[in-house]
């Protein structure tokens, strides 16, 4: 019977695990192209010298290590098209799973029950931890530091050692925020050592993180002489923002789901708090020491990533949150496996429900094109002719732009930038309160509708606000010193289109929208309009929104 029932959870477990698999491979053939922080992290990985894409982390979300695999993964040809970008997400996602079975070996849990329930199939670490972003690779390395941290515990010789600190500097160096999670995976494995009077042991442990948070001193020079500009992605801490967007990111693709995860927590605690007030002799970690040390990692993890996020003061959005999902799979499983074993049926009902249930919806879900813009890209090298003016807005939208048009007609963004390979946040602020590129983008917009040409625009315009009865005008630039923040940036950003969108809507003739539309969903955080402007009026007229 025993042998049985560990047959039924393996093949559970198995399952759910090709039923991920299968989610991966329909991601991977509907993505598309890439989409904005792809295309810009991409490029900004492959095409300056090595020494200056260093030199520049700082314009890029992540440190080195994502950027180094995305430049080795197209130094050897594979990254030569966007399938072949695609199919490294692919891997790191298949990666991701991956570890959740290694660490339930490091970390003796027979079955990751738990992680595999929560995250196998969770649309979320799916869609965007296989997206060409650091995020899936920094959840595969945050997996692995907690379980090799568990496995130095509890057999503290040096090759636990250097693989614990190794998983740690590998992890701080694929996302920021896992600095944070490594320290209290760290602060948890010292805490368990210290009531169970292993110093010897806590020494390492503190050490493997120490190496960690030590080999993150170069960014710190990056980092302060980004400060100035960053303030432009500033919007402070919004609780209710972030919030959110957790239970959007835990709750794909169902609602749901984010009650299981709630309702896992009691039992964690419970767990942890009954081993914390077990006899705490001296002597070797093991097993029964287990869900305490998840429950201080699990506290310790959400309190430390909120701290994060209250700091770094930027917006959030939900696949910000997968390596604080993974790091709390993890967690919640190394918790509950007493209970796993105990409620053996329990654990593999809730694995086969958690993975058979929002399939479905999943597997719909995940059939969503990333970007439309190679298709406008497409669309206006067929339509566009020379004369023809192409405004791209927001600005952002000129790192796809630029990616996939191939035509020979001039384009601009609003407001229009050198290098549209990737993000210049350094060049934001002066370029968003120069009243002379904007006198010369509307010249050039005007020039075009004059001369009989077309006015192309690719993005969308914002309404204007109430009681708006002219665009407004840009406010003169702060000095070097003064702050530039995230609302100014808005403000001058509405400003631009506005002024764009009112000279177009006044003299042109005509506007339409060209659709191009592929057929199947479109991710919002990239779905674009184009529309076309023609004919001249010389008075000005009521404008209308097109």
């Amino acid at each position: 019977m025993s042998e049985l029932r560990e047959r039924i959870g393996l093949g559970v477990c198995a399952l759910a695990t090709l039923l991920a698999v299968c989610l991966h491979v329909v991601c991977l053939t509907h993505a598309g192209a890439l989409w904005r922080d792809e295309a810009g992290g991409v490029q900004f990985a492959t095409l300056l010298p090595w020494r200056e894409m260093c030199r520049r982390l700082a314009l890029d979300s992540f440190p080195v290590c994502f950027p180094a695999v995305v430049r080795l993964w197209s130094a050897v040809g594979l990254g030569g098209s966007d399938l072949g970008l695609r199919v490294m997400g692919f891997l790191i996602g298949l990666g991701l799973l991956g570890a959740i079975w290694l660490n339930g070996k490091l970390m003796s849990l027979r079955w990751p029950f738990i992680s595999l329930a929560l995250l196998a199939n969770n649309l979320t670490v799916i869609v965007w931890g296989d997206s060409l972003r650091a995020y899936g690779l920094g959840c595969v390395f945050i997996l692995l530091t907690v379980g090799s941290i568990w496995r130095l515990m509890q057999a503290p010789r040096r090759n636990a050692f250097l693989l614990a600190a190794m998983a740690a500097t590998l992890s701080v160096h694929t996302l920021y925020q896992n600095a944070f999670l490594v320290l209290a995976a760290c602060l948890a494995g010292c805490l368990v050592c210290a009531r169970r009077r292993q110093w010897r042991t806590g020494v390492l442990v503190f050490s493997a993180g120490l190496i960690a948070g030590v080999s993150m001193a170069p960014y710190v020079p990056l980092m302060l002489e980004a400060q100035p500009w960053y303030a432009t992605a500033k919007i402070g801490f919004d609780l209710e923002r972030v919030g959110t967007n957790l239970l959007l990111a835990v709750g794909a693709p169902l609602d749901w789901l984010v009650w299981v995860w709630a309702g896992l927590l009691p039992l964690v605690f419970a767990a942890g708090w009954s081993s914390l007030h077990g006899k705490a002799t001296p002597g070797p970690i093991g097993r029964e020491d287990l869900p305490l040390f998840a429950l201080l990692a699990l506290v310790a993890g959400v309190v430390l990533f909120f701290v994060f996020l209250r700091l770094s003061e930027l917006v959030t959005a939900p696949w910000y949150f997968l390596p604080l999902m993974a790091f709390g799979a993890v967690a919640m499983d190394a918790a509950l496996v007493d209970w796993c074993r105990q409620f053996r049926l329990a654990a593999v009902l809730m694995v086969a429900v958690m993975a058979g249930v929002p399939f479905p919806a999943s597997l719909k879900l995940a059939k969503v094109r990333r970007t439309n813009l190679d298709l406008i890209a497409a669309e206006l090298q067929r339509q566009a002719k020379p004369g023809d003016c192409i405004v791209v807005t927001p600005f952002f939208y000129g790192i796809t732009f630029e990616r996939y048009f191939k035509g020979r007609v001039e384009w601009t963004t609003l407001p229009p930038f050198e290098d549209h390979r990737f993000y210049h946040g350094d060049q934001l602020k002066e370029r968003l309160c120069s009243k002379p590129l904007l006198k010369r983008v509307l010249q050039e917009v005007t020039q075009a509708l004059a001369t009989g040409h077309t006015v192309w625009v690719v993005g969308e315009w914002p309404r204007p606000q109430p009681g708006e009865t002219t665009p407004p005008e840009l406010p003169a630039a702060s000095g070097p010193d003064e702050r530039f923040g995230f609302s100014e940036a808005s403000f001058c950003t509405y400003a631009w289109e506005r002024q764009a969108a009112f000279l177009i809507a006044t003299r042109a003739e005509q506007m339409v929208v060209v659709p191009v539309e592929p057929g199947i969903p479109i991710c919002e955080a990239e779905h674009v309009r184009l529309i076309r402007a023609t004919g001249w009026r010389g008075e000005e007229r009521t404008p209308g929104p097109p």
